[in-house]
Parts: C-alpha cells; sequence; structure tokens
C-alpha cells in the first residue's frame, strides 16, 4: 500500500502559456505623443508605418485604422488523468481622423 501511494505521489504535471501579436501594435508612449490639430499625418505614417486601413470622409478627410491582434493560450495537463487549454484572442484599434494634414482627432477600441 505504502508503495501504490508513493507511485502516485509521482504524477507528472506540465504547462505551458505563450503569447503573440500580429499588426501595429500602438503603444501608450506614442499614442500620447499625438497631440490633436499639431502632430503631422506624415509623423504618424512615419511612426507607426503604414496603416491597416485608410478611410476617406465625405467631408474631405480620412480615418486612418491602426489593428493589433493579441493571441493568449495557455494549456496544462496531469498525466493520465486531466488536460485543458484555454485560447484568447483580443483585437485592439487606434484610430487618427485626419483634415489637411494634420491629426484632428484620436480615439482607440
Amino acid at each position: 500500500m505504502l508503495g501504490a501511494s508513493l507511485l502516485l505521489t509521482g504524477c507528472l504535471v506540465t504547462g505551458s502559456n505563450k503569447e503573440s501579436g500580429s499588426g501595429t501594435k500602438v503603444a501608450d508612449e506614442t499614442f500620447k505623443q499625438i497631440k490633436v490639430n499639431e502632430t503631422s499625418e506624415e509623423w504618424v505614417r512615419a511612426t507607426l508605418g503604414p496603416p491597416t486601413s485608410d478611410t476617406t470622409m465625405q467631408n474631405g478627410g480620412h480615418i486612418l485604422k491602426y489593428t493589433y491582434t493579441e493571441k493568449r493560450e495557455s494549456s496544462g495537463a496531469v498525466f493520465l488523468i486531466f488536460g485543458g487549454h484555454n485560447e484568447q484572442t483580443v483585437e485592439h484599434n487606434a484610430f487618427f481622423e485626419i483634415h489637411d494634414g494634420k491629426v484632428t482627432k484620436a480615439w482607440r477600441q
């Protein structure tokens, strides 16, 4: 009986976490540098690169959209008893409304 209990305490337990991202992440520090009616579209594009989309508005302006997708995966198992997996995907968007070459509005979702 003692031998059996010693064997059972040697269960194999494993776990892993993985994080990845794709797209253009607009960091808090970068977003804070953008000043309405001061920051140029040229600066935004030079700093962040090409936008995910560029939508023309009827009033003559356009909106630059930058999308970043964050994916987190975690899994764990106890040998021959239990196994689990969790996956979470979150999309972050930053928008910049441009008129006459200047940022007139900036927001995130």
